[in-house]
């Protein structure tokens, strides 16, 4: 099939640039990607004209047949998200115009983005007039790649994702990413000691593999593997199987994951490979804490992390076959090189939120808590997904197909000088210098607690030992106790974590005021500039082992703090009634303050289906009980439209029946006038000493 005019004359070389400084948040939806505040005047070059003149072209174009079948996606994404937008459930999102237009790929590769503005209601309309400016969608985005042998194959990184990931062109690959990355100054992967199991998987043809135990202090260089059990894990190493194992495996009989992982390592000339479930003994509790403890240094020293994202279980493995792409053959000429290239339909999501790339959301592996912790603590990782294999290292994040971003997923070794924070953070530069290494440090804690609080765990339990090594490390760089996921030096800070998405687990394994008793994002981060009203008298917890970073049995802080009685709003409170989900939470108030000037979050999770029931669970559970708000710090410049630029955080909590101590219900953020005072100003009386459970 030909090209039409337009597309044929599109000026690859010279396309217009994205304009600068403009915001890039997602809908969340995985087809509506708008750019806000699209200077009115930078339309790009320009395409046809309306969608009706796209879908005609597509019946001769090849390459609108690709644009076609992406704007087809946000037409329907948008139909079927109208009744909920005139039910007033959500945002009226606009309607583009398909008056095309085409601007460069704004970042990780070769390609364009094929653009819309968007029209919308009056109110909608006026609002932009008096902006001054546009909203543009990303109607589709296009990725250019190349052949091997191509003469373009200088100029364009990407390469056609071949459909076998067993091929050898794709195992070729993979070894030059390799190879390329030992020569990156940041990256440089030595030989470091062997973990105290691993897997020989021997030589290229032999049909077996053994379970080895190097002497002490052996070194070399060993693969890690990341991937879902699944259920029920019947393949393992245990007491009575383990000399077995020494004896040999027969790969036929291992799992599809453990026997595409050994092919792996074998094609890509390494020896060792290292597998929890076979180097760790599954039925003594003893190797199990001991090996589970020596997570940073298995994961840390590998000479390379494959993790296995594609597949929910071990029955599926990871080399397969790749879904077809379909691609248009243009003709294109870079830097004076004159040649074919091959043109692909990109995810629109991806295209906007680049982090979307590199977190992988929508595959199993993604989900899972201990993933996410092998995935931090690797220096390289071969990341094998659904569509296609990733490659990341401290220089970024590649793809086969020429996806090519500077930066990689959250690594714990990756240091950072605090130079980036004064960018985005003006307090940073304000703090001491022997303050900005911990701070900067604690920043990437609080960041990968929003991405670990909702992974999920076969086992409960596991919440804190699945995040053990992580946190091993950031005990050492910053020398502070850790106290059930909370920092001792930060504690009063760490304690201001609201629950987003969050539920409290049904069996204790926290303190209610860590984060860790439940399941979901704690809504934490660093807070700006403050000054603490809480003094920490006292914080312990008590270890179910000997792992400091493991689970826990008990745990408490005694501390004190200005503390006032919350009385329920119940006035006009309806969880039942559709609208903006956080309504769900039930209001509050002191008993002489002004309840507008803040807000309150009970420890549930108000976006859930169950939401509604779960509100007025809460709401029954504390009729006649005593709720009381626990100001812990003050806040400045939370609010410009606060009566006074300071926001009082605050933990809502309650008597523990028959004891002397409280726990946790929930957040609260409020200023004065909700207070109806300040706290730790007027009153003195009103300060408790209390111990939190």
């Amino acid at each position: 099939m030909s090209l039409c005019d337009l597309c044929r004359n599109i000026p690859w070389e010279n396309l217009p640039e994205v304009p600068e400084h403009l915001p890039m948040n997602s809908t969340g939806h995985k087809y509506i990607q708008p750019v806000m505040h699209w200077p009115a005047k930078d339309r790009g070059h320009p395409h046809h004209q309306s969608l009706d003149a796209l879908r005609n072209s597509a019946r001769s174009c090849a390459l609108c047949q690709l644009i076609v079948s992406s704007a087809e996606n946000v037409e329907q994404q948008l139909i079927e998200l109208k009744p909920k937008w005139e039910a007033k459930e959500m945002m009226e999102y606009g309607w583009p115009t398909y008056k095309l237009f085409i601007v460069k790929r704004r970042e990780g590769g070769d390609g364009c983005w094929v653009m819309s503005f968007v029209d919308g209601d009056e109110e909608w309309t006026k609002r932009r007039k008096e902006r001054g400016d546009e909203e543009a969608w990303i109607i589709a985005a296009l990725g250019l790649c190349v052949r091997d042998g191509n003469p373009l194959q200088e100029v364009i990184q990407g390469r056609p994702v071949e459909n076998d990931a067993r091929s050898q062109v794709v195992f070729g690959r993979c070894r030059r990413w390799l190879q390329d990355c030992s020569n990156h100054p940041t990256c440089n992967p030595a030989e470091t000691l062997l973990p105290s199991r691993v897997i020989d998987v021997g030589e290229f043809g032999s049909p077996r593999v053994h379970l080895w135990e190097p002497p002490e202090d052996t070194v070399g260089q060993y693969v890690s593997l990341s991937y879902c059990w699944g259920s029920p894990m019947s393949f393992t190493t245990t007491r009575a199987t383990m000399e077995s194992r020494k004896a040999g495996i027969e790969i036929a009989d291992m799992p599809p994951t453990y026997q595409d992982v050994v092919r792996l390592t074998r094609e890509l000339g390494l020896r060792y490979v290292w597998v929890d479930s076979l180097c760790i003994l599954q039925d003594e509790h003893a190797d199990w804490e001991r090996e589970s403890a020596r997570m940073l240094s298995i994961y840390s020293n590998a000479y390379l992390t494959v993790a296995a994202h594609r597949a929910k279980d071990i029955s599926e493995g990871f080399l397969h076959s790749r879904p077809k792409r379909s691609h248009v053959e243009l003709g294109y000429t870079r830097s004076g090189i004159h040649g074919k290239v091959l043109a692909f339909n990109l995810p629109l999501r991806e295209e906007l939120i680049k982090t979307d790339y590199v977190n992988l959301p929508n595959e199993p592996l993604s989900e899972r808590a201990w993933g996410l912790q092998e995935r931090v603590l690797s220096h390289r990782v071969m990341i094998y997904g659904s569509d296609q294999i990733f490659f990341e290292c401290n220089e970024g994040f590649r793809g086969e197909d020429g996806l090519n971003l500077d930066f990689r997923h959250a690594c714990a070794h990756k240091s950072l000088d605090g130079t980036d924070l004064e960018e985005v953070k003006p307090w940073y530069k304000d703090l001491s210098p022997n303050k900005r290494p911990k701070r900067d440090t604690l920043r990437g804690w609080y960041d990968l607690l929003w991405e670990y609080g909702p992974k999920k765990l076969t086992r409960a339990s596991d919440k804190l030992p699945a995040i053990s090594g992580i946190a091993s490390l950031y005990a050492e760089k910053i020398e502070e106790e850790y106290l059930a996921g909370l920092w001792r030096d930060q504690l009063i800070e760490g304690l201001t974590w609201q629950s987003l998405r969050w539920r409290r687990a049904s069996e204790y394994r926290a303190p209610s005021w860590s984060w860790a008793s439940g399941d979901g994002i704690p809504g934490s981060g660093q807070i700006a500039d403050y000054t603490e009203l809480a003094e920490i008298l006292d914080a312990k917890v008590v270890l179910k082992d000997t792992n400091p970073f493991g689970e826990v049995a008990d745990g408490w802080i005694k501390l004190r703090a200005p503390c006032e009685q919350l009385y329920l709003i119940m006035d006009d409170w309806d969880p039942e009634v559709k609208g903006y989900k956080y309504n769900k939470n039930v209001k509050v108030r002191t008993g002489n303050g002004n309840p507008k000037g803040g807000f309150s979050r009970f420890d549930f999770d108000f976006t859930a289906e169950d939401a509604p029931q779960e509100a007025k669970k809460i709401v029954k559970s504390l009729e006649g009980v005593e709720i009381y708000a626990l100001f812990i710090l003050k806040s400045h410049g939370w609010n410009s439209n606060a009566s006074e630029d300071a926001g009082y955080h605050a933990l809502i909590v309650k008597r523990v029946e028959g004891t002397e101590n409280y726990q946790r219900l929930g957040f609260l953020l409020a200023d004065k006038d909700m207070i109806g005072k300040e706290p730790g100003k007027e009153d003195m009386g009103s300060f408790r000493t209390i111990t939190l459970v």
